[in-house]
């Protein structure tokens, strides 16, 4: 998923629309995931001018079959030296490294573990296990590991960053924001640390103090993502005004960005503004064809503007990128209501709620064209759930032109019992 895109859980949480059409949903792209993501583990180099020393020389071979693309004649090496001398730290953390990048994280987290009992003021294994910990969402036990490094190196950024992480797992953020900041001391520069800390206070529902460290951050130089991130978290606060400066002005500076397009078309249709909106869709269609939302919700503006055909493509589309996509099942639900044809338009609502029993808004749906295709019984089921869910809107359903045909809601659906 394209990581300009955010989510606001809140801002179209389901409800009882007024309409068929479901309303946009922003995505999310993962705050705290670009850095797992971009780790690379530490490997130990051989100490120039030793080259007589065993070890050291064990060393330095591995590293330069690793160099010259052999990396398992590098691990067979490292294996058949650590055989014979398993106190061998540094042999076990630079096997490690070559374990995890090749991708089996399990034997370089053993390999790290073993690093440090053989050495155990091994920095850079206890870096690496730390870090390798992160990748597998134990922060207790790597918060511990890394807390190792910055003992003996009060300096080690990386270390800083990691504790940083451990703690945004755990959820405290407070704790998060201040290894950041103590991070970008250590040589991390001031902008990517304000960045660092704005993303973790995302993380933590934080919005208003991500808008004081993106605020800062830009202070050192603009940068599209800086200014994608403080729209959004203008967005969480509500804020369209602002929101719609920063995505745009992102876009000024890098036009190549779907998921801001889309961010920034979510909060023009919130205000009403549907030819921008539309715009910005179409932009991030364009950019990134297979995507299966942006696609359904730019239907959703073309039936909205009267471009009817143009409407059904794009919902179909998005059926064929992504047949679990529920909001473009309800959305051509909408569609086929719309142009009369309610057999198709209640097996689309149906085709939603497979996908999300617990929508209310598709339920709904479902019960005022069941209502209309005079299938009583079919349209009190939904109508009896939905008061269930909602008793106290059971007086409102209860008197919608639609349901006014059926025979009164069973004492169990109006009292929600």
């Amino acid at each position: 998923m394209n990581k300009d895109r955010f989510m606001q859980s809140d801002l179209y949480r389901s409800g009882l629309p007024a309409g068929p059409l479901a309303a946009p949903v922003q995505h999310a792209g993962g705050m705290g995931a670009d850095q797992l993501a971009s780790w690379q583990p530490r490997v130990i180099p051989a100490a120039d001018g030793q080259a007589t020393d065993t070890r050291n020389d064990i060393t330095g071979r591995g590293l330069r079959l690793a160099r010259e693309g052999r990396p398992r004649e590098a691990v067979r090496y490292l294996k058949e030296a650590l055989s014979a001398d398993a106190a061998h730290g540094v042999a076990w953390n630079n096997l490690g490294v070559l374990y995890q990048q090749n991708g089996a994280l399990g034997p370089a987290m053993d390999c790290y573990g073993r690093a440090v009992k053989a050495v155990e003021n091994l920095t850079v294994a206890w870096l690496n296990l730390g870090w390798g910990l992160l990748l597998k969402g134990r922060a207790g036990e790597a918060r511990g590991c890394l807390q190792e490094v910055v003992t003996r190196e009060a300096e080690n950024r990386a270390a800083w960053d990691g504790l940083a992480e451990a703690h945004r797992q755990a959820g405290d953020m407070e704790e998060a924001v201040l290894c950041w900041r103590r991070a970008g001391r250590q040589g991390m520069d001031r902008r990517t640390a304000w960045v660092r800390s704005a993303d973790v206070l995302l993380d933590g529902e934080d919005p208003a103090g991500a808008v004081s460290c993106l605020r800062r951050a830009l202070l050192d130089g603009e940068e599209a993502g800086i200014w994608a991130r403080l729209a959004y978290a203008h967005s969480l606060l509500g804020q369209d005004a602002p929101a719609v400066r920063g995505y745009s002005r992102a876009l000024e500076l890098e036009p190549h960005r779907p998921g801001v397009h889309y961010n920034l078309a979510t909060v023009l249709l919130g205000q009403g503004r549907l030819r921008e909106a539309r715009r910005h869709l179409e932009a991030a269609v364009r950019q990134e064809p297979e995507d299966a939302q942006a696609w359904s919700n730019l239907g959703h503006v073309a039936g909205e503007l009267g471009a009817v055909e143009r409407a059904r493509g794009c919902f179909e589309r998005a059926l064929e990128i992504d047949p679990a996509c529920h909001e473009a099942w309800n959305n051509l639900a909408g569609w086929h209501e719309q142009q009369g044809d309610r057999r198709a338009a209640a097996e689309g609502y149906s085709r939603a709620l497979d996908l999300v029993p617990e929508n209310s808004s598709y339920l709904l749906n479902r019960a005022l064209v069941l209502a209309a295709m005079k299938q009583p019984e079919e349209a009190r089921k939904d109508l009896d759930e939905l008061c269930r869910r909602q008793p106290e809107l059971a007086e409102m359903l209860r008197d919608l032109p639609a349901f006014q045909s059926l025979a009164p809601l069973s004492p169990q659906g109006v009292e929600g019992k």
